[in-house]
């Protein structure tokens, strides 16, 4: 590989530490991994003498696999390696140094799920021993933040903190130093970080203003209307003149901010016809400029100081309430972790922390690595600084990672780490540590970086971000194609707005905004598929797909689900690959409802789900009927009532059938494991195979398993049964911990893929479409309890004697922070979403009404630019009119036209074909003769449009009977066990061998045990057909001829899916299959399928198996040959059972 200049320094250099900001697609981790090669093979350090932590499970795995295919000498040593995610690396130091803080060496680890219960049970036990003693300070903390009797806002309080402290370095440290005092007077106020914020803001808004007043006086001369000019002037003026005293005494500038008057505007008659030119946009200027000012007078300047630090003080008392109660939770949280064996992922970084401040275990550490190398470096946090720096030397660390791509604040990741780092290697603080700048682009096409930096130029600085984008933050273009197909970056704009002339069908008008914009976007995918694109990768032309295109959304909620269904009402196949939402899939839904009621039938909402469900057929109609009846009380008294002295009916029956099999599984959960009764009761209800033949029933029945499966674990590590279950499950969901549903398709399924920009990180797509960019930010507002590690807390302050409440200048300080840095973050967010782009970048967002909008922006680029409340916002004044962006314009009108022309096609089916009619005699006996016709050929009638290739195989061998064939075969109880289990097996070996590495590496002790468990991790297999594959056959096949074959292949591909046309007997029918795997290498192509099922190795046997699925791979060997042009001249069968080949 040929190395940049930047690239090569950052292998090279010896003796610094470096920091390495490396911008998208610049090869971070291609440097990463060979400047680690070129140590080892230079003797600089072995292996095992080298720590690399990066921040997820997948990103450790694929930078131990890079590291492997760079030094495959060394792939015996890779168990050695210290390559991990910083979690695993702390719980390592804690394992080995365990006793330096008297810990049990046998504790588990607390994941998500069972902290949230744990601290549920801490804080209810705090709040029963606080009742019972009944102090003062917590009724006085009670009565001023509890609502009614209701203390969960005092509890989230107490849970709120002391998560945010989790993580610092010293969190119990922190929380004391913060709490008293709150705030000080006189010269520390004015030296503190709270003024200097309350003064940075004031001096933001004074910025935007005076700049406002500017733009007016210099429009109003160009204008003529040179009276008010003078007056803008002495706006500005005086608005300079607050801005000097910033910093000063606070109640002077203070006190002249709000006593501030601004000049009346009012033209003169000669004046007033040049005025009425420009009045819409002076009025719009100082508008905005009056509401910054009046923002910063209602935070800051509508009291005098001393009453603002009066007000906090007056939260002294419950500031130490809540830091004496939020101690005493940590140890009740703590003493209930102890008494389980357990740690949570918090412990595991403090111990580590706490351990290395130990010098014995830190110079072991030191000692032990000669160089230290952390990715993703943006998005540590302050723990895992600390950790760092006490095992670095000041020599030997290797910090590589892109700032503008830190987008994990939610996760208290914290990118002014690496600011603060890059600007003290800027100015050269430290001659041990330097930074490098890789900024050399190697994914996207010139256009698209060329828009990119025009944009992030514009919006990202020091104000908005904490940085400027300046010549070593852009973008250099690496691809070097100016071809025909370097596309331009599009802005569709979408307008949602009903005018009063559209001739609009009720069923238009009522298109919600994200609907309107999913058709765009289904239309416009429509117009791609197909088109040519160059990959840059390959270095040739070929057709866009479905699978090169990615939906982007900064937060799937209330849309993504909108975008999936209207592709694919459109026909455009999709998979919403959003990271969480498995207990919001139908499928599991339902399926926990019907566990909440066998646990407890008196749960209205619950029950009446179930009842509707396809479990029991209740209909809308039988459901109004039981209320009908009794109209009093919950709805299970009622369906309790109708089943025993409600009228003699179907209904009653239905009513008491219901009743009898709820109590018999009740009786049966109790006999049976968890996950058997699960199982069980998928079974017995048919409800796992309903599910599987609904659209996208695979997908379905795998959430399904994976329930089964999450219930098996819990009961293996909790043991609590069902009521046990229903909890942890009810804990995850009310942690809002993420659960995505299980993964089936891979990269090389052909479909458009919705995800989350967060989901989107590290990957990259031919074509990217932003979506919903005209969703306002979030703005978290109103709390309780705010906290910053720089600035402290701050609560309300109550007033319970007049009843009323108020935010203190400590809480608006502190939201003017947070308020920056989620400004920094969304234009973060937007950085990442725009630089996945490859080939194609589409900008698609909706608006009120275009024409505004686009004015709107013309005026704040021309003027003052200063933020907004949107990505469009932040997009369109840096975007409008400029000639290298593609605008595109969609109404409802022109949108709901393929909208209104599919649903009367509909509405003309349903009359055409379900509509009545009359018949006549003449119509009834030819209906009747035609009815009692027999087909000549009753062969055909078996022959089906459309095969799988198992299925024709086997109708090779065997004739099929048409009477038979005709009917479903009933199911018979307690049979198909072993069926079921093969077909789970067999489903599970080939899943592994679908996505394990065929590599040389993959033999190496306990690497494909390894590869399973990430798969597991990663939710592409569960632990239920994980424990179907053995390890060993899989180890086996990759040592056979055959598999050894495969792992040195110049050209290998799996589950190559297929339909061709092929005759059989007199019909032509379509056939569908997928083969399991081909390679390509000097002895030529060969064809290999899998087969897991039992067999014996005597002769016979083998004779019998070949002759069985010679067919089979005959038709994959034609498929191949036809379709794809490929000439295969060997056929293998792999039998697992017997770790045996079979060329055909």
């Amino acid at each position: 590989m040929e190395w940049t200049k930047e690239q090569k320094a950052a292998i090279e250099i010896r003796d610094k530490s470096l920091l390495v900001s490396a911008a998208a697609g610049s090869g971070k981790t291609a440097v990463l991994v060979e400047r680690i090669k070129q140590l080892i093979a230079e003797g600089s350090a072995g292996l095992e003498e080298v720590l690399v932590v990066t921040f997820t499970n997948a990103a450790a795995s694929e930078m131990r696999e890079k590291i492997v295919s760079a030094l495959p000498e060394q792939s015996g040593k890779i168990h050695k390696a210290s390559i991990s995610t910083f979690h695993s690396f702390a719980l390592d130091v804690v394992r080995r140094y365990f006793h330096l803080l008297s810990i049990e060496p046998n504790f588990m680890i607390c994941d998500d799920v069972q902290k949230t219960i744990l601290q549920k049970e801490a804080v209810e036990q705090l709040f029963l021993e606080e009742f019972e003693e009944a102090k003062p300070d917590f009724i006085e903390f009670l009565d001023s933040y509890s609502k009614g009797r209701n203390e969960d806002v005092p509890k989230q309080m107490i849970l709120d903190l002391h998560q945010f402290i989790q993580s610092l370095p010293l969190p119990m440290e922190w929380l004391n130093c913060n709490a008293k005092p709150l705030i000080r007077r006189g010269k520390a106020f004015l030296e503190s970080a709270i003024y200097y914020e309350i003064c940075a803001d004031v001096e933001e808004q004074l910025f935007n203003a005076i700049a406002s007043c500017r733009q007016i006086e210099e429009r109003l001369l160009e204008a003529g209307v040179d009276t008010l000019a003078a007056k803008a002037k002495i706006d500005m003026d005086g608005l300079n003149g607050i801005q000097s005293m910033l910093q000063g005494e606070y109640d002077g500038w203070a006190g002249l901010l709000k006593n501030f008057s601004w000049q009346q505007f009012r033209a003169s008659k000669e004046e007033q016809r040049s005025y009425n030119d420009c009045k819409e946009e002076i009025q719009k200027l100082r508008d905005d400029a009056k509401k910054g000012i009046k923002r910063s007078v209602d935070r800051y300047c509508a009291k005098p100081l001393a009453e603002y630090l009066d007000e906090i003080e007056a939260t002294q008392a419950e500031a130490m309430t809540l830091c004496r109660l939020t101690t005493a939770f940590d140890q009740q949280y703590r003493t209930r972790k102890q008494q389980k064996g357990m740690i949570d992922f918090s412990d595991i970084e403090h111990y580590a922390f706490a351990i290395l401040s130990i010098e014995e275990a830190a110079s072991e550490y030191r000692d032990k690595f000669r160089y230290i190398f952390i990715d993703e470096y943006q998005d540590s946090n302050l723990v895992q600084e600390s950790i760092i720096n006490k095992i670095r030397r000041k020599d030997n660390v290797f910090m590589v990672g892109d700032v503008k791509q830190s987008i994990y604040k939610f996760r208290l990741a914290e990118p002014e780490i690496f600011l603060k780092k890059y600007e003290a290697c800027r100015r050269g603080d430290d001659p041990d540590e330097i930074k490098l700048d890789l900024n050399q682009n190697f994914r996207s096409k010139g256009r698209i970086i060329h828009l990119i930096n025009h944009v992030f130029e514009q919006i990202m600085n020091q104000k908005t971000a904490g940085m400027e984008y300046d010549n070593d933050a852009a973008l250099y273009q690496g691809v070097k194609y100016e071809g025909p197909l370097n596309h331009p970056v599009e802005l569709h704009l979408v307008e949602h707005k009903i005018r009063d002339e559209d001739d609009l069908t009720d069923e238009v008008r009522d298109l919600k905004k994200a609907e309107l914009e999913a058709f765009a976007v289904a239309k416009r995918i429509g117009e791609l598929i197909g088109s040519p694109i160059y990959d840059s990768k390959a270095e040739t032309e070929r057709t866009l797909r479905y699978r090169d295109i990615v939906i982007l959304l900064r937060s799937a909620s209330g849309v993504a689900d909108v975008y999936s269904d209207i592709l694919e009402r459109e026909g455009i196949p999709v998979y919403m690959d959003l990271g969480d939402g498995f207990f919001d899939t139908l499928e599991v839904s339902v399926f926990l409802n019907l566990l909440c009621i066998i646990d407890n039938r008196k749960q209205d909402i619950p029950l009446l789900s179930l009842l509707r469900s396809p479990i029991f057929h209740f209909t809308i109609e039988d459901l109004a009927m039981v209320r009908a009846e009794y109209r009093r009380g919950s709805f299970f008294s009622a369906l309790s009532a109708y089943a025993v002295e409600g009228p003699k009916s179907e209904l009653r029956i239905k009513c008491a059938a219901f009743f009898e099999q709820v109590q018999h599984w009740r009786k049966l959960q109790r006999t049976l494991p968890l996950a058997e009764f699960i199982w069980q009761l998928l079974t017995e209800t048919r409800y796992y195979i309903y599910t599987g033949a609904l659209p996208g029933g695979l997908q379905r029945q795998a959430n399904l398993r994976a329930l089964a499966d999450k219930a098996a674990t819990f009961e293996s590590t909790q043991g609590k049964g069902l009521f046990g279950f229903i909890q942890y499950i009810e804990a995850m969901k009310k942690g809002k911990l993420v659960t995505p549903p299980v993964k089936l398709l891979g990269e090389s399924d052909d479909v458009v893929r919705i995800m989350t920009v967060h989901k989107s990180k590290g990957l990259e797509y031919p074509v990217v479409i932003a979506s919903n960019l005209g969703r306002s930010f979030h703005r978290e507002k109103g709390k309780e309890l705010v906290c910053h590690k720089d600035l402290g807390y701050g609560l309300k302050r109550i007033d319970r004697k007049h009843g009323f409440y108020s935010r203190t200048l400590l809480q608006n300080a502190i939201e003017t922070r947070k308020a920056r840095e989620d400004m920094a973050e969304e234009i973060r967010i937007l950085y990442v979403s725009l630089t996945r782009a490859m080939d194609r970048l589409i900008l698609m967002g909706s608006v009120a009404n275009i024409d505004e909008a686009l004015n709107t922006a013309r005026m704040k680029r021309k003027w003052v630019y200063s933020g907004g409340n949107s990505y469009l916002e932040l997009l369109l004044p840096v975007l409008v009119d400029v000639p290298s962006v593609e605008l595109t314009r969609h109404d409802r009108a022109s949108l709901g036209e393929g909208w209104s022309a599919r649903q009367e096609s509909k509405r003309m089916l349903q009359k055409e074909f379900i509509g009545g009619f009359e018949v006549d005699d003449n119509t009834k006996e030819l209906v009747s003769s035609r009815l009692e016709w027999s087909y000549p050929y009753p062969q055909a009638l078996v022959t089906k449009s459309k095969y799988s290739v198992t299925e024709l195989s086997k109708t090779a061998q065997e004739k099929p009977d048409v009477e038979a064939s005709t009917y479903l075969r009933p199911i018979r109880k307690g049979a198909g066990n072993e069926s079921t289990l093969g077909i789970d097996k067999g489903n599970a070996y080939h899943r592994v061998m679908e996505r394990i590495p065929f590599q040389s590496t993959i033999v190496e002790d306990g690497r494909i045990v390894a590869e399973m468990k990430q798969m597991v991790e990663d939710g592409y297999l569960t632990e239920d057909e994980a424990n179907l594959v053995d390890p060993d056959k899989i180890l086996a096949f990759f040592r056979s001829p055959i598999g050894e074959r495969a792992r040195k292949a110049k050209k290998l591909q799996r589950e190559i899916p297929f339909t061709m046309a092929h005759s059989m007997s007199t019909e032509e029918v379509i056939v569908q299959g997928i083969i399991d795997c081909y390679l390509e290498d000097e002895q030529g192509c060969a064809l290999l399928d899998y087969k897991s099922n039992y067999l014996d190795d005597r002769q016979e046997s083998l004779e019998r198996i070949a002759g069985t699925y010679r067919p089979q791979l005959a038709l994959y060997r034609d498929a191949l040959e036809e379709i794809r042009g490929i000439k295969v001249d060997e056929m293998y069968l792999y039998l697992f059972s017997l770790d045996k080949e079979i060329r055909l």
